[in-house]
C-alpha cells in the first residue's frame, strides 16, 4: 500500500479577519511533509468539524481572537468525538490567558500554542499528535454511530493508499473535469457550479487536486477555502486530494475515488486538476465532460492555436469575463476552434452566466448504465 502523509486541517474560527500567521504555520507544516488542508477565514465550529471528518484529518488546528476560544473550542471537541471512531485531536493557537489554556487542555485539547511558541517546536508537536492519531485510528473499530460521510471519507483514504486502478467504463454519475492554468479561477467556478447543481436538487461530489512537494512530500490543499457551500449542505461533499508521487495534474487515486463517490449515488462528480499546462489533457479522457478555463490577458492569440488540451476539452470557458479584453479572447477562440465548439464567457466571482454554463454541462449528462 502507498504511504499516506499526515493530514492537518487548519481553520480561522470566529470573526478574526487576519490569516497571515496561520499561513506561515501552514507552509511550515507542508515543508515538514504534512498535507495541509486550509479552510480559510470565518469558520464556525460546525464547518470545521464537517470539513475535518470529510477530509479524514489526523489533527485539526484552529486559531482565533482572544476570548472566542472559551465559547468555540468545546463544541468543536464534542463534534470531533461524535463519528464513532478515534476522536480527531484538536490543537489551538492564539492569545490565550494561562488559566484558559489550562482549562482547554483539561477539556481535551491536545496542545495549546501561544504566540511565543517556536515554529519548529510547534511543527514537531503537531506531527507527533497526528501520527499518534493515525495509529489509534488504524486500531479502532468503526462505531455504529458513524454516518455515511465518515464512511465515505475512510473509503477515499483507502483508495489513496491502494494501488491505482483504471477508470470505470460505466458509472452512474456525470463526471465533470475542470482544468486550466494556475489562478484562472477553477475553485471559484466549481463553488458556483456546485451551488447551481444543488439548486437543481442534484447531489454533488468534488475532488479538488493540488500538487505535492517533490522535495518533502507535503502539500498545501487550499481549494476548500473557496468552496464554502459545502459547510452546511448535506448533499455536497468536497475532498482535497494531493498528487503525492504522481507527476502531472491528477492523483493516481482519482479514478478509484470517483468510483467511491459513484457508489454513494452522487449525481454529478467534479474533478479539479492541478494548475494545468497545454499538454495536460488526461482529465479530458477520464471525465464525461471536460472544461478548459482560460482568462483574458494570459497570452496572445497564438496560444489558442496550439495543440494540446484545447483540442480535447468539451467546453472552453473564458472566466473573468468582466475584464475588458474578454471579448477579444472569445473572438480568438471562436476563430481558432470553429463554429461548432462550445465556448462560454463567465465571471465566476460575480456568478454571471454560471447558470447557462450549468445547463450546457447537464445537456451532456450521461445516461445511467
Amino acid at each position: 500500500m502507498n504511504p499516506q502523509p499526515p493530514r492537518i486541517l487548519l481553520a480561522k474560527v470566529g470573526l478574526d479577519g487576519h490569516d497571515r500567521g496561520i499561513k506561515v504555520v501552514a507552509r511550515a507544516l507542508r515543508d515538514a511533509g504534512m498535507e495541509v488542508i486550509y479552510t480559510g477565514l470565518w469558520q464556525t465550529p460546525e464547518s470545521v468539524v464537517r470539513a475535518a471528518r470529510d477530509e479524514d484529518a489526523d489533527v485539526v488546528g484552529v486559531s482565533m481572537l482572544s476570548a472566542a476560544h472559551m465559547t468555540l473550542v468545546v463544541p468543536m471537541l464534542e463534534g470531533l468525538r461524535e463519528d464513532g471512531g478515534a476522536p480527531i485531536p484538536l490543537v489551538v493557537g492564539g492569545i490565550l490567558p494561562e488559566e484558559d489554556a489550562k482549562y482547554l487542555l483539561e477539556q481535551g485539547v491536545a496542545a495549546v500554542f501561544p504566540p511565543e511558541s517556536l515554529l519548529a517546536s510547534t511543527t514537531a508537536e503537531v506531527l507527533k499528535i497526528a501520527r499518534a492519531h493515525r495509529e489509534r485510528a488504524a486500531k479502532s473499530a468503526r462505531g455504529e454511530t458513524r454516518d455515511w460521510r465518515s464512511d465515505l471519507s475512510q473509503e477515499l483514504s483507502a483508495a489513496e493508499r491502494s494501488e491505482p486502478e483504471a477508470a470505470a467504463s460505466h458509472h452512474r454519475a456525470l463526471w465533470v473535469g475542470v482544468t486550466g492554468a494556475p489562478g484562472v479561477g477553477k475553485s471559484t467556478l466549481i463553488n458556483r457550479l456546485a451551488a447551481e447543481l444543488r439548486a437543481r436538487k442534484l447531489r454533488v461530489g468534488v475532488l479538488a487536486v493540488d500538487p505535492s512537494s517533490p522535495v518533502t512530500g507535503g502539500a498545501l490543499l487550499g481549494d476548500r477555502a473557496r468552496m464554502r457551500e459545502s459547510a452546511q449542505d448535506p448533499d455536497l461533499f468536497v475532498r482535497s486530494v494531493a498528487t503525492r508521487d504522481q507527476p502531472g495534474v491528477l492523483s493516481k487515486a482519482v479514478p478509484a475515488m470517483l468510483r467511491c463517490l459513484d457508489e454513494r449515488a452522487f449525481d454529478v462528480e467534479i474533478v479539479e486538476t492541478v494548475g494545468a499546462g497545454q499538454a495536460d489533457y488526461e482529465i479530458c479522457r477520464l471525465t464525461d465532460v471536460s472544461l478548459l478555463l482560460l482568462m483574458p490577458g494570459a497570452g496572445d492569440e497564438l496560444q489558442v492555436e496550439k495543440a494540446g488540451v484545447i483540442e480535447l476539452a468539451d467546453i472552453v470557458v473564458i472566466n473573468k469575463a468582466d475584464r475588458p479584453d474578454a471579448d477579444t479572447l472569445f473572438a480568438q477562440c471562436r476563430e481558432a476552434l470553429g463554429p461548432d465548439r462550445d465556448i462560454v464567457k463567465v465571471a465566476a466571482i460575480r456568478n454571471e452566466s454560471v447558470a447557462e454554463l450549468t445547463e450546457l454541462i447537464l445537456a451532456r449528462r450521461a445516461q445511467p448504465s
